[in-house]
């Protein structure tokens, strides 16, 4: 039970991190930026909830819009791994959504936490494609499995410590 329990918490703390950014950002007049939650269908016996599963598919963590009207969207993952993120922790669907969100003009990124360096990445949606697609066509091959952090900017922490995420879209 507590393996399955640290698996449903994974991510999560970094997730809080980006949320403090968020309401940060939201109080200052800066964006609007909200965590999307995943539905749930929820089998009960009487009162009792005997079991959980997601509905369908979400879409990426966080959605909204930054103050100018540039709409967003990106996903928050963490890796332990020293060279760069797995590609293995994307998973499909969220591709699509990127590919879906860049056709039409939505800034779409990832956000990377990576655990060793104790730095946090931003990865830019074209890249995320790019390297994905590589991936798939070399499957097996050693070297295509992830992104290295030479290809991210490092994102930095501003005012009242927090991620200043949105620095890195000025540029």
């Amino acid at each position: 039970m507590a393996k399955n329990l640290d698996m449903a918490n994974k991510g999560r703390q970094f997730e809080e991190e980006v949320i403090r950014a968020n309401r940060y950002y939201k109080n200052k007049g800066l964006a609007l930026v909200q965590k999307i939650s995943t539905p749930w269908n929820v089998v009960r016996r009487g009162k009792q909830i005997i079991s959980a599963f997601p509905q369908g598919k979400s879409t990426l963590d966080f959605r909204g819009t930054i103050k100018g009207g540039l709409s967003i969207s990106f996903d928050c993952k963490e890796s332990e791994d020293e060279k760069g993120l797995p590609l293995k922790h994307i998973q499909e669907h969220q591709i699509d959504y990127i590919r879906a969100a860049l056709e039409m003009n939505e800034t779409s990124f990832i956000l990377c936490s990576a655990k060793k360096l104790r730095k946090v990445f931003f990865l830019q949606g074209e890249i995320v494609i790019e390297y994905w697609d590589r991936w798939q066509e070399n499957k097996g091959k050693r070297g295509y499995n992830y992104i290295p952090y030479l290809d991210m900017k490092e994102i930095f922490y501003g005012e009242n410590a927090n991620l200043d995420y949105l620095k890195v879209l000025e540029k």
